[in-house]
């Protein structure tokens, strides 16, 4: 296992929890319409968990002996969306986010803790991804705006 790769693509995985936090933060925001509720609750269930990857990915970045980022990556904001939208947006960077964590997975191949632990990243993403196509299924149609 190379430390410094290893740490170089954990902050990259650092630096997207950062904006997903910020990203479905804005989401819970912005929803209206009469599944508003449900929605706010999702995304900011979503913010916790973005928060809880963080705090793990930070952890072991400095555990490595690495310095973790305080930068966030970019964040795409089009101003009003529909409830449709947003949910396509969180599955485009959430498949990037799994991408991201399998791509570390060849650098940690060698390493049986690191490789489970990035294991588990990526099956908690594709579960994200899963769940946000659940909630894209239903919301076709429905508007942000009320």
């Amino acid at each position: 296992m190379d430390k410094k790769k290893v740490i170089t693509a954990l902050n990259a995985a650092l630096e997207h929890e950062m904006s997903a936090m910020v990203r479905y933060m804005h989401h819970s925001f912005i929803v209206t319409g009469p599944d508003r509720g449900p929605l706010v609750q999702f995304f900011r269930a979503r913010v916790n968990e973005a928060a809880r990857h963080a705090i793990s990915v930070g952890d072991k970045i400095s555990a490595l002996g690495g310095h973790p980022s305080v930068k966030i990556s970019e964040i795409y904001e089009p101003g009003e969306q529909t409830i449709a939208e947003m949910l396509e947006e969180d599955i485009a960077e959430e498949r990037a986010h799994y991408d991201l964590y399998e791509g570390l997975l060849k650098e940690v191949e060698d390493n049986v803790a690191m490789r489970v632990y990035v294991e588990k990243f990526i099956c908690e993403e594709q579960e994200h991804i899963e769940e946000l196509e659940k909630y894209l299924k239903g919301s076709h149609g429905h508007s942000h705006s009320s």
